[in-house]
């Protein structure tokens, strides 16, 4: 709304003008503001507040070095994959574990996220190193993904239990879409452990916030409208197609009906947090077919060629 700043304009002329022409000015001017007045109430629309859209709080990144860790080596393949974890343990304990130094269990890891009341990022391992953090693992053709991927492991004594706090999920939102930037990462390979290590694996665990770091730009999530078209038709529940299709999305399986069933429970775990029971049913089907909607690939001989 202008009127205010236009009027006083007016006004500021008419004490600038000569007193012999200033009772001229002064009946413009009141004029001009009934004019203005009356003009507004007849034609002014009924404006609306647009609702508050709250993106992250988190507004820059500080990365502090940490110890360095001896579960790592030089990285020989470029960076297609962010793996996310929980440390099954406290601060200390993890940052102790993470260095590596047991010569029968040497682990590693690039970054750390605290679970202090303003978390810390952490740095143990640089990028251009791969660290030990993937262990036995398998997305898409790509077999032992330490060297093809950066791991953040996050303070949570066990993620399927305990929730993860607001401000880690801002601290990740801003760590993660760094890395994604600097790597060109694609939103499918965005994945957790129990992803990549099906049946080995549960973590970074259901509680963990797929769904709002999606929302933000950060991993892959269907599209609502999506998942409620394909709830409003016949679906195949079949146990080949839905092998099929999880392999088609990244999901590497053992053979039988227990690789099977530990791939539901993973891909539940990412996308069906609510109810993690490795069943079959039309939600997680619906699920799984609009994310391969919304992220079509390129498939050769039945195998997915991602990453």
């Amino acid at each position: 709304m202008f009127y205010p700043y236009f009027l006083g304009e007016i006004w500021e002329l008419h004490m600038l003008a000569s007193p012999r022409m200033r009772p001229f000015h002064r009946s413009y001017y009141s004029a001009l503001c009934l004019t203005l007045f009356l003009g507004g109430c007849a034609s002014a629309p009924e404006l609306k507040e647009a609702a508050p859209v709250r993106g992250p709080e988190f507004t820059g990144l500080r990365i502090e070095d940490g110890p360095g860790s001896l579960g790592s080596e030089p990285r020989k393949h470029p960076v297609t994959l962010l793996v996310l974890h929980h440390t099954a343990g406290s601060l200390p304990s993890s940052l102790d574990k993470l260095q590596g130094k047991d010569p029968k269990h040497k682990v590693g890891i690039h970054y750390v996220v605290t679970d202090e009341p303003k978390p810390r990022v952490i740095r143990m391992v640089p990028e251009t190193m791969a660290a030990y953090h993937a262990g036995k693992s398998a997305w898409g053709r790509l077999v032992g993904l330490n060297q093809h991927s950066i791991g953040i492991e996050v303070i949570n004594f066990d993620g399927n239990v305990y929730g993860y706090s607001e401000a880690q999920a801002e601290v990740l939102f801003a760590l993660c879409s760094e890395i994604i930037r600097r790597h060109d990462l694609r939103p499918w390979n965005v994945v957790g452990h129990s992803d990549i290590s099906v049946g080995r694996k549960i973590d970074p665990g259901s509680k963990f916030p797929w769904s709002k770091l999606a929302s933000l730009g950060v991993g892959a999530w269907p599209l609502a409208y999506d998942v409620r078209m394909n709830l409003g038709r016949e679906l195949d529940l079949s146990p080949e197609r839905f092998r099929s299709m999880l392999k088609a999305y990244g999901y590497v399986l053992e053979a039988g009906e227990p690789g099977l069933k530990h791939g539901v429970e993973a891909f539940q775990r990412h996308f069906r947090p609510g109810k993690v029971d490795g069943c079959i049913d039309r939600e997680t089907v619906a699920l799984l077919e609009a994310l391969l909607r919304r992220y079509p690939e390129t498939t050769a001989g039945g195998e997915a060629i991602r990453p």
